[in-house]
């Protein structure tokens, strides 16, 4: 059996502990609020991320906060089953405890997907990053996980697995839940130190994204409208896509979907130049003709 070619989005999962190890990350903190929460850690012992958020609720001041930490119980995480519980599971899934404690790598991420039976080139793993709060592909933050998690009351593996289908057979009528996943993508494979994706990356989530379990991108009267899109950025040799262009697409997918004829769109309107120029090329190259007298404004 031959072997399986890899895609563009396993490829660059693959690629990104070393790159992450290539390209300093920007503190979140200030040294003195570094200090601060390792104080607070050290007398609590409480996590990093419940440090800082209780040391932003009383403006830095390690005493307070301390303080409140111990006589008022709902103002700590320590307290809530359900934080401590995803404490526990985030742990589990570090790659390295010692010098990163507050952060799942690239091969605890594997893993937690694994034990959760989402597949990495499935879209379930982007709804999964988006509820996560992933910076980056193959990187979970405490904060992120522990907070996404909590807003949802989930403290276990099965839980996570049932939110995440749930989600995953939503995607094609709950606008809002498609569109927080599709927002979150762009932010989610962007390579390091870049602020556009390269087209074949971008190829490869709008197909995730724009297909079934996802929003599917074909009109009801059969226009095939991913297709066409992909093909005609590959025709037009984009080189990348930025994040202006990738919502834009969404919102221009939206509109097809609710009129395939384009009776929507003319010249005057404020779509980015490479959606203007891709009806005009929808209406050279694929309705040419009668049809196109169909796309002009009524």
């Amino acid at each position: 059996m031959p072997k399986r070619k890899a895609s563009a989005v396993e490829t660059l999962t693959e690629e990104l502990t070393p790159r992450k190890k290539a390209t300093p990350r920007k503190d979140a903190y200030t040294s003195q609020q570094k200090s601060s929460i390792s104080e607070f850690t050290g007398v609590t012992q409480a996590d990093k991320s419940s440090a800082a958020k209780l040391l932003k609720q009383y403006n830095w001041n390690v005493g307070a906060a301390v303080n409140a930490f111990f006589t008022n119980p709902s103002s700590n995480g320590s307290h809530n089953p359900t934080r401590s519980s995803l404490v526990k599971i985030f742990d589990k899934y570090r790659d390295d405890p010692k010098n990163e404690p507050d952060e799942i790598g690239i091969e605890g991420t594997g893993k937690i997907l694994g034990d959760l039976q989402i597949g990495l080139d499935d879209v379930g793993a982007l709804i999964f990053s988006e509820i996560a709060q992933s910076p980056t592909l193959g990187r979970i933050t405490r904060e992120g996980f522990i907070d996404g998690w909590v807003d949802l009351n989930i403290d276990t593996l099965p839980k996570m697995r049932n939110i995440v289908l749930q989600r995953r057979s939503a995607l094609s009528h709950d606008k809002d839940i498609f569109k927080s996943v599709y927002n979150h993508t762009f932010q989610l494979a962007l390579p390091a130190g870049s602020k556009t994706l390269p087209l074949e990356l971008a190829h490869e989530f709008w197909k995730m994204l724009f297909t079934s379990p996802g929003y599917e991108w074909r009109s009801s009267a059969g226009t095939p409208w991913l297709e066409w899109w992909l093909e005609y950025q590959e025709a037009k040799r984009t080189k990348a896509v930025n994040k202006d262009m990738w919502k834009q697409t969404l919102t221009f997918a939206t509109e097809t979907m609710r009129d395939d004829s384009l009776s929507f769109w003319d010249e005057e309107s404020s779509w980015p130049s490479v959606i203007d120029e891709f009806v005009e090329w929808v209406k050279t190259e694929k309705r040419p003709g009668g049809a196109a007298d169909a796309m002009e404004v009524e």
